[in-house]
């Protein structure tokens, strides 16, 4: 009569976002983040009619209540075509005395609503013929919907299949002679309300990928049994378990589905150590030690390329990270080396998915080499640079001017900001290169706008994207006092500054890794010792002193693994560095203060 308890996700499991301001601060930005439905629906029998039950949760497995469930009908059977729900005595009814009654939406679209436990109910009086129900979930807060069909044969007996208990995480990592996971399933039909197992039918298990997994047939009580090697559920990941029952002369076809993630442990070794040693290096010069990655589940088949992070760790400190790449790391491991010979090292494993997990720690050992000589030539010539400038210093100054007797400008270190290189008339707009302040290399790809802000958002004025070469061009606007112009890049931190006069302007965006660290060293230097070091702050020493200061500890790490570990820092990593900043680091992103104002940059 039915496919029991069929599951849907709606294919778009996170959906965009929406950014505002307040009046108090206007670069601050909210972002809402979807979700999505799951049904879980069957159908049964009662007093002649069709019962369609369910749930709907969203992609966590917690309960929407109130949601609104659309559901409609379309014959199997000739003459094909939707089928309506009115006539007489056919008006759908709720399945408990006082539940919410359904509503007709039109003559072939029902209503339901979920009630406190996210369930839903409905009875409906059908000719006998074979059906195919429509359940959709309507957008419910930030929760996007789902649907789903479940195959109905009214002359046939209903079969319910459910996963007993359902398992949402599978290991893939059990050992031994059989080891296997073991699923369950209870096989039964409802009628009436009285529920009885379907005996001796036979069910099939299969994969997302359509793999079979097992087959087997239902005992005296409904259950069957399926044992599953790890390695033939397939990759570590999110997939689908589905059980199926394809239907006999006196029984309706029936398949559920459950939602599963696949996990595997991940475990290290060094395949150029040998007993436990590998090559030696120089720690204080930097030395890379190669670190491999395998899933442990590949003992037993299943294929799977690791992806994350290996940190190296000499004590307590981490002292050198990378990304995997194809299953492997290039770790460059530098500290100040002890006195010691040999150094041990621990090398861990940082996931990126819930799917990989971190296994033990590798432990190596670094036999110590002495930095060579030649090494030191650059910091002799580097302190001699630096006399030289000292003695330069003390000389008398001389006009420098360049050929058009211009007074040339002193140098200033790299930093974010926007010159008005030539003013132009107020009709020209803005136009000019978008370029990085350290490197000097153009900002293909980056957006820069004029904004507004207002009093619960902020107003996109005119914006527009840099092209290969950087420049860009943005129509002229009737600006007021409090118009900001913001330019920021995939991997540039954004900058906000009071819009200029129109003309040719020159916008220099700092990378977000570089930003973080800016952040950190400004903090450190207001806060003073033990957090401000000479020459610079770094994270590694602010963590070591941060001491009782959990959080302080925390978020340097977090801007050392962002700024040294190799991996891209977007608008999310950075956001998510800066989410554990302490509350005394009010600093914009650009480096400056909050509530400070720089000046209207003028003309050359």
């Amino acid at each position: 009569m039915l496919v029991a308890a069929l599951v849907a996700t709606n294919a778009s499991a996170d959906g965009g976002a929406a950014t505002g301001a307040s009046s108090g601060d206007a670069t601050q930005q909210r972002v809402h983040v979807h979700g999505s439905a799951r049904i879980d629906a069957h159908a049964a029998r009662a007093a002649g009619k069709l019962v369609v039950s369910g749930t709907v949760v969203d992609d966590t497995a917690r309960r929407i209540p109130g949601a609104r469930v659309a559901i409609s009908l379309a014959r199997g059977t000739s003459p094909a075509g939707v089928a309506t729900f009115s006539g007489p005595g056919a008006s759908p009814e709720p399945c408990a005395p006082g539940a919410t009654p359904p509503v007709l939406d039109r003559a072939d679209l029902l209503i339901v609503a979920t009630d406190d436990a996210a369930r839903f109910c409905v009875k409906l009086s059908l000719p006998v013929d074979r059906y195919v129900v429509h359940i959709a979930s309507r957008p419910a807060g930030l929760v996007d919907p789902a649907g789903l069909d479940l195959a109905v044969d009214l002359a046939l007996e209903p079969v319910t299949l459910r996963f007993d208990p359902e398992r949402h995480v599978l290991a893939l990592d059990e050992e031994g002679p059989g080891a296997a996971e073991v699923l369950e399933v209870v096989a039964s039909t409802e009628d009436d309300g009285v529920t009885t197992a379907a005996v001796g039918i036979p069910l099939s298990l299969a994969n997302e990928a359509g793999s079979l997994l097992g087959s087997t047939v239902t005992n005296a009580s409904g259950r069957a049994r399926f044992p599953v090697a790890g390695a033939s559920l397939g990759a570590p990941g999110r997939g689908t378990l589905r059980v199926s029952f394809a239907g006999s002369a006196e029984a309706g076809s029936s398949t559920q589905e459950m939602q599963v993630e696949r996990r595997t442990h991940v475990d290290l070794d060094a395949p150029g150590a040998v007993d436990g040693r590998v090559a030696a290096g120089s720690p204080e010069e930097g030395t890379t030690v190669v670190i491999r990655a395998r899933p442990r589940c590949a003992r037993r088949g299943c294929v799977a390329t690791p992806t994350g992070t290996v940190e190296a760790r000499f004590g307590d400190a981490i002292v050198g990270a990378a990304p995997l790449v194809a299953g492997e790391a290039r770790v460059v491991v530098t500290f100040a080396a002890p006195a010691a010979n040999d150094v041990p090292l621990r090398f861990r494993y940082v996931p990126d998915t819930p799917w990989f997990q971190a296994g033990a720690e590798l432990g190596v050992t670094l036999p110590v080499r002495a930095p060579s000589p030649w090494k030191k030539i650059p910091l002799v010539l580097a302190g001699l640079a630096v006399i030289a400038w000292l003695v330069a210093g003390r000389l008398p100054p001389r006009d420098r001017s360049d050929s058009s007797g211009r007074p040339s400008r002193a140098p200033h270190p790299p930093e974010a900001g926007v010159e008005l290189v030539r003013a132009g008339p107020a009709a020209g707009g803005w136009r000019g290169r978008l370029h990085d302040a350290h490197e000097g290399t153009p900002i293909s790809g980056a957006r820069i706008a004029v904004e507004r802000p207002a009093f619960d958002r902020v107003q996109v004025l005119a914006q527009v994207v840099a092209d290969a070469q950087g420049t860009f061009a943005l129509p002229a606007i009737d600006a007021s006092p409090g118009d900001t112009l913001v330019a920021e890049g995939t991997l540039h931190a954004p900058l906000r500054r009071p819009l200029p006069h129109p003309g040719e302007l020159d916008v220099a965006l700092v990378l977000r890794r570089r930003a973080l660290l800016d952040r950190l060293v400004a903090w450190s230097r207001r806060r003073g010792r033990p957090f401000d070091a000479k020459p610079e702050p770094t994270p590694g020493h602010v963590k070591r002193v941060a001491a009782a200061e959990f959080a302080v500890a925390r978020w340097a790490d977090a801007v050392e693994r962002a700024a040294y570990g190799g991996g891209v820092v977007d608008a999310h990593a950075q956001s998510e560095v800066d989410r554990l900043a302490p509350a005394d680091a009010a600093e914009r992103i650009d480096g400056r203060a909050e509530g400070e104002v720089p000046p209207r940059p003028g003309p050359r």
